[in-house]
């Protein structure tokens, strides 16, 4: 992870001289690059779907709180709208709704780690000369750690994870390409893991409901674009921010 992070700095430190060199550049332009992350906080609920040698439970997978991080880099494809690759590290705080071994047992505490990848789309809708609202839509792929205590005995558990996600956003731009964001989204998960315990396999889907609200810094900066338009920069206060 901080491997990760520090990649994404230096980028960000490589490409600082750009935007002063070309302040007359509109960020949402077509040809632009965006690099940022977020962080942000999510409530969630989850069912899940045990099926062992020994029988099958099904019911509520319990309520979580998770924090995440998601360093991402984007590339403008068209006016106001980019595509890119990202990266999801989540921090999950859960009490599940069915034990994994015997059903009326009470639900117990625990605290998983998940890292995922995946492209991203974004479009922007402008809203005065430095502020636009976007849509914004991902999907993600990747594995997760899952620890949890059975018979006094810890577990661990590898998953696979699929998330979807899509929500309305808000940005101000600044003149030296550095925005500020927020981003309320609606994300879908489901998860399948392979546990063995003792002599007992037991597979498991879960699906998991999540409400993400979430702030971020992108750096908006010049890229690759047709001649012409490098010829004909439009200044932040032209009013003529998204033409």
């Amino acid at each position: 992870m901080k491997t990760i992070a520090a990649i994404l700095f230096m980028i960000l430190i490589a490409f600082g001289g750009l935007s002063a060199q070309q302040s007359n550049f509109y960020p949402t332009q077509r040809g632009n690059f965006m690099i940022g992350s977020s962080m942000g906080f999510s409530i969630s609920k989850s069912s899940i779907d045990v099926q062992s040698n020994t029988g099958s439970v099904q019911g509520d997978g319990g309520r979580a709180s998770q924090f995440n991080l998601s360093p991402s880099i984007g590339y403008f494809l068209g006016q106001n709208f980019v595509m890119g690759i990202g990266m999801d590290w989540l921090r999950t705080t859960s009490t599940a709704g069915v034990d994994l071994g015997d059903a009326t047992v009470p639900p117990v505490r625990s605290e998983n780690d998940n890292l995922l990848f995946g492209p991203f789309v974004r479009y922007y809708i402008p809203s005065g000369e430095n502020k636009a609202y976007f849509l914004d839509a991902t999907i993600g792929f990747g594995n997760s750690r899952n620890q949890f205590i059975e018979n006094k005995e810890t577990q661990i558990i590898d998953n696979s994870l699929l998330s979807i996600g899509v929500g309305p956003g808000f940005t101000i731009f600044a003149s030296d390409g550095i925005a500020l964001e927020a981003l309320v989204k609606y994300n879908f998960a489901k998860s399948d893991s392979q546990i063995n315990v003792g002599e007992i396999s037991r597979t498991s889907v879960t699906w998991t409901n999540a409400l993400d609200f979430s702030v971020g810094i992108r750096y908006y900066f010049g890229g690759v674009r047709p001649a012409a338009a490098q010829q004909q920069p439009i200044p932040l206060n032209s009013g003529s921010l998204y033409r």
